[in-house]
């Protein structure tokens, strides 16, 4: 019991998200109505995505494609930038917290063998900020994109081509500022490909496709989660371990209060008054995912937001992940790597971090507007 409840106290966004459950059932009474406030397609849809992206990572298969491309080239301005964009494209497709719990390790292991480790910070900012832009472009690339698409009952297309002027903005910075901060120094990285497991890869690439034909509504959610039951525990139950519950707790804690919150009028009426036009919408979505990250923002300004705005609350929240570190939660992933390896750096890292985040949100903010 007692590593039970340390489990989930290191999950400090769980425990507050429990709170503000508990607290708001003092105020609606708890009945089979709370049933309902949760989104049960969001939790399947994620769940198997994290069985699948846990058996892909075990598999080596981002290492592998990663060191591929590395190998390739021979100064660190090159390497870097293909690290940067592997980070922007893998984000699409495996959730950036994924991304960044395999590709940050494998940055500071490169940087170290082809001694560049002074490279090291800069290489992992503009990685972790990638890793937020390229997640933006796709409904399974962020937990909070998953959720909007399925509460907001969207389509893939619209998904995509709304969320395209940020990623295609945030691809050309990213571009622009890696050659520009990381010089041309010549090295030549000694890397041992790993092996990549194919048959359990194959599995894991089949949940993987099971969860997205959900996400494109091809097949129902229960059909989703019975087909993942069914290989994960033929094939893969020692994954159930690497499912992060805490946050699909966290979901279902939020989805509760805001549940709650929904039924009260005081509150319906003031937070409706304030979320009325795309600019209050956009900004309130920014704003607040600086303060309580960009996935619990999602869940509790959808809950008031008109089906009308949610282009802008979309945008607001995905070009959110930037700017505080705990704006995106994924973002915390790296600063930990950054504390172990870099502890007297660490000062340096947040505000160049912070800095380059502000650049970055003033300028996709104006890209938005423009093609709004």
């Amino acid at each position: 019991m007692k590593k039970l409840l340390q489990y989930f106290w290191k999950d400090k966004v769980f425990i507050i998200a429990l709170i503000l459950a508990i607290v708001s059932c003092f105020f609606i009474t708890p009945s089979s109505a709370y049933l309902g406030y949760i989104n049960y397609k969001v939790l399947i849809i994620m769940f198997s995505l994290m069985i699948a992206i846990a058996g892909m990572a075990e598999c080596n298969l981002f290492s592998f494609i990663a060191m591929k491309l590395v190998a390739k080239f021979y100064s660190i301005k090159w390497i870097a930038l293909v690290i940067i964009l592997a980070s922007f494209f893998f984000g699409m497709w495996v959730t950036n917290d994924a991304v960044l719990l395999t590709l940050v390790p494998f940055t500071l292991i490169v940087t170290k063998q082809t001694h560049q480790t002074r490279y090291a910070l800069i290489i992992v900012i503009l990685q972790t900020i990638a890793a937020n832009l390229g997640s933006a472009l796709t409904p399974m690339g962020d937990p909070q994109n998953i959720y909007l698409y399925a509460f907001y009952d969207l389509s893939f297309g619209q998904f995509v081509m709304t969320m395209a002027p940020i990623t295609i903005a945030g691809f050309l910075l990213l571009i622009g500022t890696t050659i520009v901060l990381v010089p041309n120094v010549p090295c030549e990285p000694i890397m041992v490909v790993p092996n990549v497991s194919g048959k359990k890869l194959i599995i894991y690439l089949l949940i993987f496709i099971n969860a997205f034909l959900c996400v494109l509504k091809v097949i129902p959610e229960l059909w989703a989660l019975g087909i993942t039951a069914i290989l994960v525990v033929i094939f893969g139950r020692h994954l159930l371990k690497k499912v992060d519950y805490p946050l699909l707790l966290t979901f279902t804690c939020f989805f509760i209060f805001t549940g709650n919150m929904s039924q009260m009028t005081s509150v319906i009426t003031f937070v409706s008054g304030v979320l009325n036009s795309d600019v209050s919408v956009y900004f309130t979505g920014l704003i607040t995912s600086q303060f309580i990250s960009n996935v619990p923002a999602s869940i509790l300004l959808s809950t008031f937001t008109d089906a009308s705005y949610w282009k802008p609350l979309l945008q607001g929240v995905n070009v959110g992940s930037m700017g505080t570190l705990i704006a995106s939660l994924a973002s915390l992933i790296t600063l930990k790597f950054v504390l172990k390896d870099f502890p007297h750096q660490s000062k340096i890292y947040i505000q160049t971090y912070s800095l380059i985040c502000v650049i970055y949100i003033i300028i996709i903010t104006a890209v938005v507007f423009i093609f709004a």
